[in-house]
């Protein structure tokens, strides 16, 4: 990804600006709803060990459960947050998140939930609800690039 490139997130800063630093360790999520971008970040850029370093430890799994069916994450919406400040010790995000996965577009909606531990924002857990709908081929792709769907993400 160039540094000029819009982040992930859809906060529509550069890379650079918004998740990059977080993700590479050299600044820390000042807020629960930082946190979440750069967890969303994270998953289009495949980024296990970030994702499990910036859950709970006390929720954290073993390791992730990923399979090799590609997924191309397309859309982070941030619907609400509460608390999750600065100045707050834990916070709740609701999100929706849109990803392609085998020709379907797939909408993942989450209130999670994050706690601070030495200064430090965590993941703790979240509520998902999913769907699911068939994308049909030569329907305009969803990601927005214009094309249709057979020729861009399919």
């Amino acid at each position: 990804m160039s540094e000029q490139q819009q982040c992930p997130c859809g906060s529509k800063k550069t890379y650079v600006e918004c998740c990059m630093p977080v993700l590479e360790g050299t600044a820390r999520a000042e807020t629960a709803e930082q946190l979440m971008r750069s967890r969303y970040t994270a998953f289009s850029k495949m980024n296990n060990e970030y994702l499990l370093a910036s859950w709970a430890a006390k929720t954290r799994p073993k390791q992730l459960d990923t399979d090799e069916t590609p997924v191309k994450w397309i859309n982070l919406e941030i619907l609400d947050t509460e608390q999750g400040t600065a100045q707050d010790a834990n916070g709740t995000v609701s999100f929706i998140a849109s990803f392609i996965v085998s020709g379907h577009l797939c909408h993942l909606q989450e209130k999670s939930s994050f706690i601070k531990e030495d200064d430090t924002w965590f993941y703790l857990d979240g509520i998902p609800e999913s769907s699911t709908k068939k994308i049909p081929r030569n329907s305009s792709c969803p990601c927005g690039s214009g094309k249709k769907f057979k020729r861009c993400c399919l």
